[in-house]
This record gives structure tokens, sequence and C-alpha cells, in this order.
């Protein structure tokens, strides 16, 4: 399983509330601190609620940016 820590270089993590379709990117570097760098995303999945609506999503989506941040206007699911 991936963890928090291998990601934060090149990818940001978005969750996306099913309910309402709000998308939100989750702040990484406060994650790593409030919960470790080796916590698993799946973790972070089962964690996730949506602040508008209330409702839990599992939908988190990892969009590639590339080291230096310049492919972050390229989103995928």
């Amino acid at each position: 399983m991936q963890t928090i820590g291998d990601i934060t270089g090149s990818f940001h993590l978005y969750a996306v509330c099913v309910t309402c379709s709000r998308m939100e990117q989750l702040p990484t570097a406060r994650l790593i601190r409030d919960l470790g760098a080796e916590t698993e995303l799946a973790d972070i999945r089962r964690r996730i609620r949506c602040n508008d609506c209330g409702a839990r999503t599992t939908d988190i989506r990892i969009v590639y940016v590339g080291p230096d941040r310049s492919a972050a206007g390229f989103h995928y699911r």
C-alpha cells in the first residue's frame, strides 16, 4: 500500500464528495505532521468527511504534478 510519504514529492491528494460533488485538495504536509508519513492512503480514505454536507466519502484522487509542479493542471482519476 502507498503511504502519504510515498506521494508527497510529485502528487497532490484530492478528496471528492460523491454526495455534493465538492472536491478539496488535502493538506499533505499537515496529514504527515498529524498522522505520520507512514500512514497508508487507505487509512486516510476511511477518515474523510465532507466539510460541506458531512457525508463520508472514500473517493480520493491522486494527481500527478511532477517534482517541479509543472504538470499541476493535469487531473486524472
